[in-house]
């Protein structure tokens, strides 16, 4: 199969959420919250590259939402684009076909893939030395990506770089003997998310309707469902209700 951004953006999914056994492939969600778009962008993805049935579907015992795909030929294909078989937790890393392509739009791919299931868009309010709006209002945007495994969020941090999104990387030391550091990307900052938005872009509307309802509105409460935000952005539901005692601003 030749590599293309389709590709591209599954390897970042499977980066993010996937897992290669001996004998199937498996990729899990958020068991409300990533439904609609394991339902209606990664399995017709999948389906369309692999051209494999295969049934999306709860998993009520972890809380999660997603699927297996048994097929050993598959399990070939992504090991030979070096995903592990078995755990990848700390070994994974950006595929060196993808590094190597030097494609702005194969780049792009990965990164929004492996964003949409493990990626992170919030708005901040901002301390007293700001205005009112400011203060007590969600508007400054950031974005942050998460891994354990060092060589991947080094590669994705090279290729935001190569896209022109400047990103910082950030070492978050473990507090516990059993568990790993976290190395964190974050891109803060309107200028930021703009660029983000033009040039990498989100697939699933968890990120999606939090930077529609920032567009329209110039902020974004946290802590609200994606079911909730497509209400507010149907109309059905006032957005400053999320606010209480500043639910009369503007």
């Amino acid at each position: 199969m030749q590599l293309d951004c389709r590709l591209s953006e599954a390897c970042g999914m499977m980066a993010a959420d996937g897992c290669v056994q001996k004998s199937y492939i498996c990729m899990w969600g958020n068991i409300t919250e990533d439904r609609n778009y394991y339902d209606f962008y990664i399995s017709p993805l999948f389906f369309e590259l692999f051209k494999k049935k295969f049934n999306v579907h709860e998993k009520k015992s972890n809380s999660v939402y997603g699927f297996y795909l048994c097929s050993k030929e598959i399990v070939k294909f992504f090991n030979e684009l070096e995903f592990p078989i078995g755990s990848k937790t700390y070994s994974i890393k950006v595929p060196e076909i993808i590094l190597k392509s030097k494609d702005i739009v194969i780049y792009a791919a990965f990164i929004r893939g492996f964003t949409d299931c493990d990626g992170h868009l919030s708005f901040l309010k901002r301390n007293e030395r700001y205005g009112y709006f400011k203060r007590n209002f969600h508007y400054y945007p950031r974005i942050f990506l998460s891994s354990t495994s060092y060589n991947l969020i080094k590669d994705i941090s090279y290729m935001l770089e190569y896209l022109g999104i400047k990103n910082s990387v950030i070492i978050d030391k473990s507090r516990k003997l059993n568990e790993h550091d976290r190395y964190r990307i974050t891109l803060r900052g309107i200028e930021n998310l703009e660029k983000w938005i033009k040039i990498v872009g989100f697939s699933n509307s968890v990120n999606f309707t939090k930077y529609k309802i920032w567009k329209r509105f110039g902020f974004c409460p946290v802590n609200v469902s994606v079911i909730e935000r497509t209400k507010i952005l149907k109309g059905v539901v006032s957005l400053y209700l999320y606010y209480g005692h500043v639910a009369q601003f503007g």
